[in-house]
């Protein structure tokens, strides 16, 4: 089972793909972790909407994915995903996955100042996407964007 609302989100530290080091201890502010796969077709689905609230939030929080794949794979996804978040490698261990209770990819976990998770999604979840995009933006004092506009997207999709 995930972690969840409320719950204290563990320490970790892990290395983007040029070695640069994040934690949740070395930056300040909210953090949204999008644990995934590069394979996964639900992940590939995702992503880009990610990227979306990051082009519109991304200055009010930190947006870290954390890839379950090598490296050079991550690299190669976050270009041809146009991904301009930093991309965190959890492999091979998949230590912070496992620490983070993560079951299916996409899971995304919206985590507090104090380290406290406040909103939790796993697969692809359009209800929950926009409920997010809600919380962003009044995080960001400002007025929701569309995150979907132009684009039919499921309701659902498991990952």
């Amino acid at each position: 089972m995930p972690l969840r609302v409320g719950d204290t989100a563990p320490k970790f530290e892990l290395t983007d793909a040029e070695g640069r080091s994040y934690g949740l201890e070395r930056f300040a502010g909210r953090k949204l972790l999008v644990f995934y796969k590069t394979t996964c077709p639900t992940c590939k689905l995702t992503l880009p909407f990610v990227e979306k609230l990051h082009s519109f939030y991304g200055q009010s929080l930190h947006i870290w994915g954390v890839v379950q794949d090598p490296a050079q794979e991550v690299v190669k996804f976050a270009k041809n995903y146009a991904l301009t978040f930093p991309q965190l490698v959890d492999y091979p261990d998949y230590r912070v996955s496992e620490e983070y209770k993560v079951e299916r990819v996409p899971t995304l976990y919206l985590i507090d100042e104090d380290r406290r998770v406040s909103f939790v999604s796993q697969s692809f979840v359009k209800a929950d996407l926009e409920r997010l995009n809600g919380l962003l933006a009044f995080f960001a004092g400002v007025a929701p964007k569309d995150l979907f506009v132009g684009q039919a997207v499921p309701e659902l999709k498991p990952g």
